[in-house]
Order: C-alpha cells, then sequence, then structure tokens
C-alpha cells in the first residue's frame, strides 16, 4: 500500500466562499456606512444634547473623509449619496445642504486618496480641517441662500471647530476598527 501525501499548500489558494462567508464579508465592509446610518439616526432624534445639531454632520463628514480616503470600497459613491439622502430627510436642513457636503467631502477624500494614505496624522488632520471650514463656509452660504436672508454663522463655526476637534478621536476609532473588525474583510 502505497504512503498517502498530501499535496503541498499553495500561497494564494482559499477555501470556496459559502453563504457564512458572504454574509460575515459583507456586514464588515459596510461598518463604515452603518455607523453614518445609526449616527445620522441617533442624532435626529429629540434628546437635548448640548450641540446635537453641529455633532451629527461633524461625525458625518469625518467618517465619510477617513473611509474615502483608507478603504473607499467600503464608502463608495453610490452609498455617500443614499446616505446623504438619509441625512437631508433627518436633519430638517435646508433639502440637498447635507447631500452636497457629504458627496464633496468624499469627492475631495478620493481625489486626493493616494497623496493622503501616505501622510502622517497631523497633515490629514490639517487638510480635514481645510475641507471642513471650505464645506461649511458653502453650507452657510446655501442655507442663507435658499431663507432669502443671512443666517447667524455662529453656529457653522461651531459645527466646524467640533468636527476638527472631533476628528483625532474618530481617527482613533476607525483605525481600531479597520484593524480589528474590518480587516479581514475582502474590500473587493
Amino acid at each position: 500500500m502505497k504512503n498517502f501525501t498530501p499535496p503541498p499548500i499553495r500561497p494564494g489558494i482559499h477555501p470556496r466562499s459559502g453563504l457564512g462567508y458572504l454574509i460575515d464579508n459583507g456586514v464588515r465592509s459596510s461598518i463604515p456606512c452603518l455607523f453614518v446610518f445609526f449616527v445620522t439616526l441617533v442624532l435626529s432624534a429629540p434628546l437635548n444634547l448640548p450641540g446635537q445639531v453641529e455633532l451629527m454632520p461633524a461625525i458625518i463628514m469625518a467618517t465619510i473623509f477617513l473611509w474615502s480616503v483608507f478603504v473607499p470600497a467600503f464608502m463608495p459613491s453610490l452609498a455617500v449619496f443614499v446616505l446623504g439622502i438619509w441625512a437631508d430627510i433627518l436633519s430638517f436642513g435646508p433639502a440637498g445642504v447635507m447631500l452636497l457636503m457629504m458627496l464633496i467631502v468624499h469627492g475631495v477624500a478620493l481625489s486626493g486618496r493616494y497623496t493622503l494614505a501616505r501622510v502622517n496624522f497631523f497633515v490629514l488632520w490639517f487638510v480635514f480641517g481645510v475641507v471642513m471650514v471650505g464645506v461649511t463656509a458653502l453650507q452657510w452660504v446655501l442655507c442663507s441662500a435658499l431663507a432669502l436672508h443671512i443666517v447667524e454663522f455662529l453656529p457653522f463655526v461651531f459645527e466646524t471647530v467640533l468636527a476638527i476637534g472631533s476628528f483625532p478621536v474618530l481617527y482613533t476609532g476607525f483605525v481600531w476598527t479597520y484593524r480589528f473588525v474590518v480587516n479581514n474583510a475582502d474590500p473587493s
């Protein structure tokens, strides 16, 4: 009787994809979009938190910016569009303003992705700050134009400062999420 020897293990060969693998992969790759969905839902509820109205765009913009820079497959443009409509419906702000802001942040992050993914944290933080100042200024102009009078700009300044200030905390959370939760998902 011949001795049976198993074939050599070849790198690059993966087990077949079963239903459990596909579900796990889909859930892991949708974590950033689900985070934006639930942040929008929770912060749109009447919780009476101080700065709640300004906190929602701050967290959403930082989330879209970071995931679009580092793993754009987990934050596709269609998902940003749908989440923008969702945020517009729940925020009760001027129609289309939040959607436009989200798409601009996503577009800037995607266009500078190859450069921004290689820079250190402080440069990325500075670039996000510049993008937030521009997007918030556009938001103020659009809200003033749609209201047919100049609205107060201090809430928009607070929103910008809150977004820039919360960026390091969100960055740390997203790095942890990517390393321990999402990293095993197939981004294709």
